[in-house]
């Protein structure tokens, strides 16, 4: 008998921005990687990371809609990674699925933004020099909400059997 689990309409809304995100950045990933590779082979492994990071992010949505215990875990860890948006001399670092409000601060043209799809930027680069900082709200509010909710939604954790 399958166990019928009842899922928060939040979570299903956040689900739905990690599966739809998770779709548009591996659609992104393969975009890019043909140019990219021109450029040098090695690129290739740096689409490769973010398109599986894409694919993570897909998957846990599905595991999240479903109300699975992993789902709620590994939605947690991917939407708090997607809380920092910065930028300092030689590193840069945004990621997110679905949906990024945020609130900037340092060199930057605006104080807030808005984005929609995907992304997924590391970058590793002595010609960074800009300095700039901020957070995504939609990510904080994401893993503040799935953190109050996920004893509720998926209970005591099972003892494992070896």
């Amino acid at each position: 008998m399958v166990e019928q689990v009842r899922v928060a309409l939040g979570a299903r809304i956040l689900a739905v921005f990690l599966v739809l995100g998770g779709i548009i950045g591996v659609g992104l990933a393969l975009l890019m990687a043909y140019p990219f590779v021109q450029a040098h082979w090695v690129y290739l492994l740096l689409i490769a990371a973010f398109a599986a990071v894409f694919v993570w992010s897909a998957l846990t949505g599905v595991r999240l809609w479903q109300g699975q215990a992993r789902g709620w875990k590994w939605a947690t860890i991917l939407f708090a990674a997607q809380v920092p948006v910065f930028s300092v001399p030689g590193l840069s670092y945004e990621y997110y699925t679905g949906l990024a409000i945020k609130l900037m601060g340092g060199a930057v043209d605006s104080g807030f933004s808005l984005g929609l799809g995907s992304s997924a930027s590391f970058y590793l680069d002595t010609r960074i020099t800009e300095v700039f900082y901020g957070i995504n709200l939609f990510a904080v509010a994401a893993v503040i909400y799935l953190l109050l909710r996920r004893s509720r939604a998926v209970g005591p954790a099972a003892p494992q059997s070896a």
